[in-house]
């Protein structure tokens, strides 16, 4: 198996959360997985952005490359994601969130990599979330879609153990962990800045793909803790509750016509 990927993380005023997501990353190398690491920090203060600094300085031999982006201000995950999608310089990309609790060993990622690589349509795989404080518990095994835009996390609050390994076929994925064929992002292009900083973004790409063809899978045999929310709560200009309307508003103006035939859930479904 050819182990060559690219790593994406982002960063804002959370470089402990980071750097362990980046530790875990680092430890790949040991388990013959050559990557290529893109850190973009989108404009933190002083003190996180020296922590990083001073890992990268500490730890850049222990990737096949590491590109460090050290942004004055906050690109948002559109823009800090686009950027990487730009200097990604390998076949498949690995997107995740900074407040993900990644496993010691390479088993996951070997799962996903498998997954992906038994269809040559599939662009993305994403594991099965689970609450890094009830691991039990499932956070989202993808994105449903209701006719009237509404998002909802399939299988939300259900306990792990009810649900089927079996993998899934979704509308959408969370970003917090995406593998991603490179093929497919060219395809379709960049996230839209029209979400920025944050909220409706992924939805949108991934709807992008389908329609040109692509299959989003969630593989439930894999399960990844995620704190969620970490960054998002801390963004003072722009406010989650306001974000989540007002870019929700964005996606239903550009998709109205096609939400109908690209509903898979009902509202009665959504849990949050």
């Amino acid at each position: 198996m050819n182990r060559q990927l690219t790593a994406s993380v982002l960063n804002i005023d959370q470089a402990v959360l980071t750097i362990d997501v980046l530790e875990k990353l680092a430890a790949l190398s040991l388990q013959g997985w050559q990557v290529q690491l893109i850190l973009v920090d989108n404009g933190s203060q002083t003190d996180h952005l020296v922590l990083l600094q001073d890992w990268v300085s500490a730890n850049k031999y222990r990737f096949e490359e590491l590109l460090f982006v050290a942004a004055s201000r906050n690109l948002g995950a559109t823009g800090g994601r686009n950027l990487a999608f730009k200097l990604a310089s390998r076949a498949r990309i690995l997107i995740l969130d900074n407040d993900v609790m990644l496993p010691d060993d390479a088993e996951w990622l070997e799962k996903l990599w498998q997954k992906m690589s038994e269809n040559s349509h599939v662009g993305i795989v994403a594991p099965m979330l689970v609450f890094a404080d009830r691991p039990e518990t499932v956070q989202a095994t993808g994105i449903g879609l209701t006719e009237h835009g509404r998002v909802g996390y399939l299988n939300r609050g259900r306990p792990v153990a009810g649900v089927s390994s079996d993998p899934i076929e979704v509308v959408a994925a969370p970003t917090a962990c995406w593998l991603m064929r490179s093929s497919a992002q060219r395809a379709v292009g960049m996230f839209s800045e029209m979400y920025y900083p944050v909220q409706y973004e992924d939805v949108d790409l991934c709807l992008r793909l389908q329609l040109s063809g692509w299959k989003i899978i969630c593989d439930c045999t894999v399960r990844i803790k995620h704190i969620e929310n970490v960054t998002t709560r801390n963004l003072k200009d722009y406010p989650f509750a306001r974000l989540t309307v007002s870019n929700g508003m964005s996606f239903k103006e550009k998709w109205g016509e096609l939400l109908p035939q690209l509903a898979t859930m009902t509202q009665d479904e959504i849990t949050w």
